[in-house]
């Protein structure tokens, strides 16, 4: 069974060599529009299946947590059962800061809105060239307006790598922020404990007599 990306591919490229292009247009457009389609596509289509994973992984634990703490209070006192569900419990409770931690580093949910706003600028800009409408309607022949819509084509993955390139320095941003805010707890958890071991400590007395 034919994949969507092969579909849009065939369909696509029936399109481009019905153009009135040179060869060598075409090629370009093939290669150069048409593979970054197919990737972004895949690309989209593989991040949100990874954030609706991790996403229905925390909810479904995030749902469950409270349930199997409530029947620990309110269940049977078997020990046995009680250590089932306190394991049960640690396991779910890592799945879900698992689950959200990895979506929040790798960012799935905005890389698959970024990936699928490109795509669809993409294939918008090249049904504007193929029928020759809104910016391109001045032109009588593809060959004329090609030119521009590979300017179009460029300026739109320009904007995409410095969209993915501003979403891994905000990333990066909040880490060092967080890291910088565990230091800082740290740091005062560690000066809490020194002044109350202080305050403990027996008072020392001259006198030993």
């Amino acid at each position: 069974m034919a994949s969507e990306g092969d579909y849009l591919k065939r369909e696509f490229t029936k399109l481009i060599y019905e153009l009135e292009l040179s060869d060598l247009q075409k090629q370009f457009m093939k290669c150069r529009w048409l593979d970054q389609v197919i990737w972004l596509e895949g690309r989209a289509k593989s991040a949100k299946k990874w954030s609706t994973r991790l996403r229905l992984m925390t909810i479904v634990g995030g749902v469950l947590i409270p349930a199997l703490v409530s029947l620990y209070f309110n269940g049977d006192k078997c020990k046995e059962n009680q250590n089932r569900l306190d394991w049960l419990t640690f396991g779910l409770s890592q799945m879900v800061a698992i689950s959200a931690s990895v979506a929040q580093y790798f960012g799935f949910s905005e890389k698959q809105t970024q990936y699928r706003k490109t795509a669809e600028s993409l294939k918008s800009e090249a049904w504007k060239f193929f029928q020759l409408t809104g910016s391109y309607d001045k032109y009588s022949q593809h060959s004329s307006a090609y030119s521009i819509f590979a300017f179009r084509v460029e300026k739109l993955m320009q904007e995409d790598v410095q969209a993915i390139i501003e979403l891994a320095s905000e990333k990066a941003k909040k880490e060092k922020q967080q890291q910088q805010n565990q230091e800082r707890y740290a740091s005062k958890d560690t000066s809490l404990n020194e002044t109350q071991n202080q305050n403990i400590l027996p008072p020392m007395n001259g006198n030993s007599g």
